[in-house]
């Protein structure tokens, strides 16, 4: 195996910091702190006029305007009414230290079909937590209590944690990786796409890289899929989609098969794949249908992931064991019928999955991937025996401790330890469930991090950084850019996240666009020429009360109505005098 240093270059260690100069003092007191919010008294107590606040310290600026206090002078500050777009979250991104991080953020989840695409919003501060983690997120835990979170979107990049989610730094990565793991020293180890490993210290320094090899002979690989590291006895575990097999390796990457079926140690000689849905415990046996996830189990045991189900192999001795009475967990073990049936919407059951993970008790967590019978994707834990205890979803979802709704959907990975249960949410924040052996309410739920950075936590903030400034007139605030149209869906599902496109059709709806006003706005439609579209030719949705994701007069959509298909129409908003 070969050094990879030439792509090593392109990742690159990243910390968020924007310098602003300091603001002078203002006489401001603090009333009451959360993390979200601030409520203030102004000097000018009992007055109805207008007030600009200004927060400026050696990291941040915010500007807050329009502020009418009460009768005592008390006036809320928070993101969703007062915070101007232009002042949310500034932090280095990967195009140069001076650019504000902008993400795909027209995110409303993979949630009620409303999908995220290329906009060019800046990040929130600290408003909805569906402002800071777009698109799936998947958390390791390493023996020390530090996380890694995994941010699905560009620039891609694993962020690490204390274990009390304080931000340390980020790993950018050139290409989204294909799986990470940790191993007993706390060094994560990365699979790249093009069949290609690289190892980090917990500092984040490359310690090393390694090409694997091409081939379909033990130690080969052709399409490298998932990977697990047994911090026990030290070996890392790979597969592979296309030779259908799973390999062991020592911490050098030499290979270390157990001699139990051909191909390395599981797979398939003839290399064919198995009917959709189809595992006959007599011919089936020990084969594998383009394994992806890899997941360790608390009693020596490897879940694999295949297309359609999820296979289990003690590691002591190589054998394949059942849950339960049943060879393998999903279609053609514990389901019957077909994966494209209709019954792959019902509770218990799938598509397409996400194996999630495994908790202290055995229990195993999978998620929709993609299931065109579900509305809304479900995270199911299935016990050791295969049988499922309990679905969660938007409706049927956990309360925190704070009394916040944790929304459990596609969650993608989560972390036991210490007598405890982490996952990120469907909103990209990290609940802490109070037992490593379900997933149970009643715990911790951590703000989500955003970018490279983390969310600015209001209840820190330093009342002698405040300033002050009348104002003679309401402020109108404006927000312009693109109308975009839904992609053809993938799959025949429109739950997961697709490209966006410049087009809308006679008929359709827009996209939810992000206008970021936090109050009564009112939207213009432009042509590709400048020409003003007529009222008459559309018909426009507010998104008027927050929703899931904490946002209030953020969004809006069009339907058109015109009787021919937009193309790069544009929008001018301005808030409502």
């Amino acid at each position: 195996m070969s050094a990879r240093s030439p792509l090593l270059g392109l990742i690159v260690l990243f910390a968020s910091a924007i310098m602003w100069a300091s603001a002078a003092a203002a006489d401001i007191e603090i009333v009451a702190r959360t993390p979200a919010s601030l409520t203030v008294r102004l000097p000018a107590g009992g007055t109805t006029s207008l007030y600009r606040v200004t927060y400026e310290d050696l990291s941040h600026r915010f500007v807050w305007d329009n502020l009418s206090p009460d009768a005592n002078g008390l006036v809320r500050l928070t993101d969703d009414k007062h915070l101007r777009p232009e002042f949310r979250l500034q932090c280095e991104s990967s195009t140069g230290i001076s650019d504000p991080v902008v993400f795909d953020d027209r995110l409303k989840g993979p949630i009620a079909t409303k999908t995220r695409a290329r906009c060019g919003v800046p990040v929130s501060t600290f408003g909805g937590p569906g402002y800071l983690v777009p698109g799936l997120a998947d958390l390791t835990r390493d023996g020390c209590g530090d996380f890694w979170l995994y941010l699905d979107h560009e620039p891609h990049a694993l962020l690490k944690y204390d274990a009390n989610f304080t931000y340390q730094f980020a790993l950018l990565l050139p290409d989204a990786p294909v799986a990470h793991d940790l191993d007993a020293s706390g060094n994560l180890w990365i699979l790249h796409e093009g069949n290609w490993i690289s190892k980090h210290s917990p500092l984040g320094e490359t310690l090393g890289a390694w090409e694997l090899p091409e081939g379909r002979d033990p130690g080969e690989f052709i399409e490298a899929s998932g990977m697990a590291i047994d911090r026990v006895a030290g070996y890392i575990y790979l597969s592979d989609n296309i030779l259908s097999r799973v390999q062991r390796f020592d911490s050098n990457l030499a290979p270390c098969p157990l001699p139990v079926t051909p191909w390395g140690w599981l797979g398939r000689q003839d290399l064919a794949y198995t009917r959709v849905g189809k595992y006959d415990p007599q011919t089936t046996y020990y084969q594998l249908d383009r394994p992806s996830q890899l997941v360790l189990t608390p009693t020596g045991g490897l879940l694999v992931s295949c297309e359609h189900w999820i296979s289990q192999f003690d590691l002591a001795t190589g054998r394949q064991t059942p849950f339960g009475q049943q060879a393998v967990l999903g279609w053609g073990g514990s389901f019957s019928d077909s994966p494209f049936s209709s019954s792959a919407g019902l509770d218990g059951h799938w598509q397409r999955q996400w194996l999630a993970g495994v908790d202290a008790a055995g229990h195993v967590y999978v998620s929709d991937r993609d299931n065109e019978f579900v509305i809304d994707p479900r995270l199911q834990v299935f016990g050791p025996d295969g049988l499922l205890l309990k679905s969660f979803d938007l409706e049927e979802g956990l309360v925190a401790r704070s009394g916040e709704a944790v929304h459990l959907t596609a969650v993608k990975g989560l972390a036991v330890g210490d007598g405890a249960l982490w996952l990120v949410d469907a909103a990209g924040r990290v609940y802490e469930s109070p037992s490593d052996r379900g997933l149970i309410g009643g715990g911790e739920l951590f703000l989500g991090p955003g970018a490279a950075g983390r969310q600015f936590d209001l209840s820190r903030a330093d009342a002698s950084k405040f300033t002050l400034e009348p104002q003679d007139a309401r402020r109108v605030h404006r927000s312009e850019g693109r109308v975009f149209g839904a992609a053809e869906a993938q799959g025949g599902s429109r739950n997961v996240e697709t490209d966006s496109s410049l087009v809308v059709r006679d008929g359709e709806w827009s996209l939810w666009t992000p206008t970021r006003m936090g109050e009564p706005f009112e939207v213009e439609l432009l042509t590709e020429a400048g020409a003003t579209i007529p009222a008459t030719d559309y018909r426009i949705e507010f998104e008027e009360e927050p929703g899931l994701f904490g946002t209030q007069w953020d969004f809006f959509r069009v339907v058109n109505r015109s009787g021919v298909e937009w193309r790069n129409v544009r929008f001018v908003a301005q808030t409502v005098q």
